[in-house]
């Protein structure tokens, strides 16, 4: 009876086999035919054909398979490949797909992580922009780059950047950011030939709600990388969208209209796929190694934080964290264990075959591209921000294997396999290992601390407003060091605040005002709060009583940077200038270099007349802010009034290279020509600027030029066309050109 099942199994198994058989080109699976359509039988191979050819099948099918087992499987390293490093900011791993959630839409990410290595648990060092970015660069944690909180630190010249390694290693590298946070002037550009951090060009000062949506960002990334295709690079694309406050573009908005945070990630789950048909279309997605993290992620209210920076929970700390280089690593391969944002510089490192940095404390992630490791790396995690902007106790802590500690005035344990909600603080009823691991947290910072760093400095009044304008409310009054209370037990306060900020999203500016005259007295040490009560008034062109809330402040707290300057712009915008050069000169004795006191006074001088004096807070704002267009048509503006003319020439012709389509530009550079005699030189340039916008001070001006070159059809032409369509220009100059015109069209006449 046995060997009877075993036979009909067989047979069973050979009749499954035949029908799964995959069909070869053009076979229709019937069998082969006669020239009358009868079935032929063909003749049956003999029996040691029959093993021969299973032997030769077997082998065939298991060389398939061993090989694709290494091209599915196998790490090559390459150092030839350009890396694009891709931060998503405020982007909670358990919002993608790829992730698990069911809810989101991102295809472009999840067909990432189906097609490269997935981190299934990357942890942030710091839930906050600035100090999370210098980790990702530097491969170090905050307690050696020593910038612990957004704004009020620089990344010292002494830190080593992976840009700064790759230019080294003859790698073009740029970097395209899309928020104040990351700013040029905190330090991240160290090693970057482009960085562009300009979010709106042209105006005086960075914009109060400074970021710039993926659209934009892929809008200068996508130029960039034509010009640069053909060398090796590195890149890095930062991405702001999923950051409070939530406003997808369409359609975004309307499809998550009951989850606008979904929406932010959707969208820029979409300019991620841009990026990546970029590659494809210059040819170089095959030799590029991508990075995709997530900086810090976002609370949701879970622990009544909504945002990110005051706690360490899971919500903000865990980050997605994805490699993909095509042939180059496995595809489909999910890592559970524990790794860190450190970990990102030495890896890609290691993918280009190059050294480690010796500042590196992140380790390559290779080993576990490989498999060959799986455990989990230990992480320290910080904030400072209770301290540094609420007057609270700081936060600290140690995560490894299962368990999480954060230092705190009442310090907190969890498991994070059991309770992955953080639901139970285990500190009482797991007391030794609390004191173990609070033990080896000191360890692991006094092995880590470095001897360099950034001192933290003062925020100036434009940095304060526009860190406040995306999530970053500044109520500090302690200073470092001091003792402050457990920002657990100050969630009733955290609370009101969220809710004057969640007003002044909504521009109830009137709300906002009500609360924070409510936290003034709770926190009278702090400058931020005078200036948040005062932002409020203003913003309902209450601007006396703003002057009055900002003085006030500046009576208790003396000679600070963050309330002067914002008294000094009140004092500008009700047109006190005189109060207000006072006040930034006040500004300025605590802070030479604060960019916004010197633009300040530098259009005070202009408006009085005083060119030189003028020109003189130009070049100081220019030392700290190079790259400012503002700033930098105001100084050309300047030399060419003062009678510099060469050398205004010089900064509008470096302007029109840097900036191509700026019609403004052109047409300045053409007048400068016009001063000089050049009218060649002139004409070229506003023939350029009436191109890119036709404007009537367009055509009139290049119709001067012509006029003044000898080239009087020309100019005739033009002051037609002025004259065509003079919208917004004043009578007197339209009765000024029709005369000209009737002079010019009666020498013609002449000739």
């Amino acid at each position: 009876m046995a060997k009877k099942k075993h036979s009909r199994r067989r047979k069973k198994v050979r009749r499954q086999a035949a029908a799964s058989t995959p069909q070869a080109p053009g076979d229709n699976g019937s069998r082969p035919q006669g020239p009358s359509g009868e079935e032929t039988s063909p003749r049956r191979p003999s029996k040691l054909v029959l093993v021969l050819a299973a032997l030769v099948i077997i082998g065939i099918a298991a060389g398939s398979w061993f090989l694709g087992f290494l091209g599915k499987g196998s790490v090559k390293k390459d150092g030839r490949l350009n890396v694009l490093l891709i931060t998503m900011d405020t982007t909670r791993a358990d919002r993608l797909g790829a992730y698990g959630y069911a809810k989101g839409q991102t295809p472009n990410l999840d067909s990432l992580a189906r097609k490269g290595v997935r981190f299934e648990n990357a942890y942030c060092q710091v839930p906050l922009t600035l100090p999370s970015h210098c980790s990702i660069m530097t491969g170090t944690y905050p307690v050696y780059h020593h910038v612990h909180n957004n704004g009020s630190y620089v990344l010292g010249p002494e830190q080593l950047t992976i840009a700064e390694v790759l230019k080294g290693r003859g790698l073009k590298t740029a970097a395209f950011v899309a928020s104040f946070s990351v700013d040029s002037r905190f330090g991240l550009n160290k090693g970057f030939e482009v960085y562009d951090d300009d979010f709106q060009p042209g105006l005086p000062f960075k914009p109060a709600n400074s970021e710039r949506k993926a659209e934009q960002v892929f809008s200068v990334f996508s130029p960039w990388l034509d010009k640069n295709a053909g060398t090796q690079f590195f890149c890095w694309v930062h991405l702001f969208d999923p950051h409070l406050p939530y406003q997808p573009p369409s359609p975004y908005k309307e499809q998550f209209a009951d989850n606008p945070y979904d929406g932010e990630i959707a969208s820029m789950d979409f300019y991620i796929g841009k990026i990546i048909e970029k590659l494809k279309d210059v040819h170089v997605l095959d030799r590029t190694l991508i990075v995709l993290a997530g900086d810090h992620g976002e609370a949701f209210g879970e622990k009544v934080e909504t945002g990110h920076g005051v706690f360490l929970y899971e919500g903000t700390v865990r980050v997605p964290l994805i490699f993909y280089a095509e042939d180059h690593l496995p595809q489909g391969k999910v890592v559970k264990g524990r790794v860190r944002l450190i970990d990102i510089m030495p890896t890609i490192l290691d993918m280009l075959n190059l050294p480690g940095a010796a500042t590196n404390q992140g380790m390559s992630l290779v080993p576990y591209f490989r498999g060959r490791k799986k455990s989990d790396l230990e992480s320290y995690i910080e904030t400072y921000y209770p301290r540094e902007n609420f007057g609270w106790s700081e936060l600290i802590g140690l995560v490894d294997g299962d368990w999480k500690f954060i230092r705190a005035p009442k310090p907190e344990l969890y498991n994070l396999k059991s309770d992955p909600k953080e639901g139970r603080n285990a500190v009482a009823t797991e007391q030794k290992l609390a004191a173990e691991m609070n033990g080896r947290l000191d360890e692991l910072i006094k092995k880590s601390s470095g001897a360099g760093g950034a001192d933290p400095r003062a925020l100036t009044v434009e940095e304060q407003e526009r860190l406040r304008s995306l999530g970053y409310t500044n109520f500090s009054g302690a200073t470092a060091g001091s003792s402050g209370p457990d920002p657990k037990d100050e969630v009733d306060l955290l609370k009101l605040m969220q809710q004057a900020e969640a007003y002044e999203f909504e521009k109830n500016y009137a709300a906002a005002a009500d609360i924070y005259e409510k936290l003034l007295p709770l926190v009278p040490d702090s400058p931020a709060s005078y200036v948040n009560l005062a932002l409020s008034q203003a913003r309902q062109q209450k601007f006396d009583e703003a002057i009055r809330t900002l003085r006030k402040g500046a009576e208790r707290i003396p000679n600070s940077e963050t309330l002067l300057p914002r008294l000094g712009h009140t004092y500008l915008v009700t047109g006190r200038l005189k109060e207000a050069f006072e006040t930034m000169s006040q500004v300025l004795k605590i802070n030479p270099g604060n960019v916004d006191a010197l633009t300040v006074s530098a259009g005070v001088m202009e408006t009085l007349g005083k060119k030189g004096e003028a020109r003189g807070f130009y070049e100081r704002a220019l030392a700290v802010e190079p790259e400012s267009k503002y700033l930098r048509m105001s100084y050309a503006s300047n030399l060419a009034s003062s009678g510099k003319i060469t050398e205004a020439i010089g900064v509008y012709r470096q302007l029109a290279q840097d900036d191509p389509g700026d019609a403004v530009v052109h047409q300045d550079l053409g007048l400068a020509y016009g001063i000089s005699g050049d009218y060649g030189k002139a004409i070229e340039s506003l023939k350029r600027a009436v191109s890119i916008r036709p404007t009537p001070t367009a055509y009139y001006n290049l119709a001067v030029a012509c006029a003044k070159n000898g080239e009087t059809a020309e100019a005739v032409r033009y002051l037609r066309s002025y004259l065509e369509d003079p919208k917004g220009e004043s009578e007197s100059s339209i009765k000024n050109a029709q005369a000209v015109l009737q002079s010019l069209e009666a020498a013609l006449k002449k000739k």
